[in-house]
């Protein structure tokens, strides 16, 4: 068996176990409901086992390829599900960068894996994670990318220069006072995608939390 096989059922077991996906009967074991003629159970247990080490392979590759270093904190920790923890717009910000490297040219990148079929069309999840690296080392990346593990490559780089440390104190700030509240707005367009149906106002959950006091003109 090669290595590679190794080491995805070692991970694979390894994160079942974490994650309690064990404890999940193989028929109600799935990450979407999408259907197709290539797969008309969805992506179930067998689809993922069987695709991420297909992804797997293709981020072995990548990275092969790539000739960019991992890059290590201040402190010599490598930058791999990179933890962050700051205070900004009054409250305590927490993240988990994927990966930072060093590119041939110098420059830190950072690189957010996704396993969806879409390229996500914003930026700000990569602006946040380098405005949270200023703050935590004072050393703000130049690029940031997504690695799109259905690609086996990266989304074109976006310079991580637009969204300020200020802008993020005052977005979280905005974000904190509507939770405080209670103020949240609806996106019907996206109400598909979203677990949060059960307990949303707007589209009479089941378990749906009260809207907080309006005042109508």
């Amino acid at each position: 068996m090669l290595e590679i096989d190794k080491l995805w059922e070692q991970a694979w077991d390894t994160e079942s176990s974490l994650r309690g996906y064990d404890k999940i009967a193989k028929e109600d074991f799935r990450q979407s409901s999408r259907t197709s003629r290539a797969n008309p159970d969805g992506e179930n247990y067998d689809w993922w086992y069987f695709n991420g080490k297909t992804f797997l392979e293709r981020w072995v590759e990548w990275r092969e390829g790539s000739n960019w270093e991992l890059w290590t904190t201040p402190d010599g920790t490598p930058a791999i599900e990179l933890d962050l923890q700051i205070q900004t717009g009054g409250i305590t910000l927490k993240g988990a960068i994927d990966r930072v490297f060093v590119t041939s040219d110098n420059q830190l990148i950072i690189v957010d894996l996704k396993t969806g079929l879409r390229t996500p069309s914003s930026d700000l999840q990569l602006q946040v994670y380098a405005c949270m690296m200023e703050r935590e080392f004072g050393i703000r990346p130049h690029w940031g990318a997504y690695w799109m593990a259905r690609q086996g490559t990266t989304s074109e780089p976006v310079a991580l220069d637009r969204f300020t440390l200020k802008k993020l104190d005052e977005l979280v700030a905005l974000f904190e006072k509507a939770r405080q509240n209670n103020l949240y707005l609806p996106n019907f367009d996206s109400c598909k995608l979203c677990s949060y149906t059960e307990h949303c106002y707007w589209v009479d959950g089941q378990s749906a939390i009260q809207l907080g006091e309006v005042n109508v003109i």
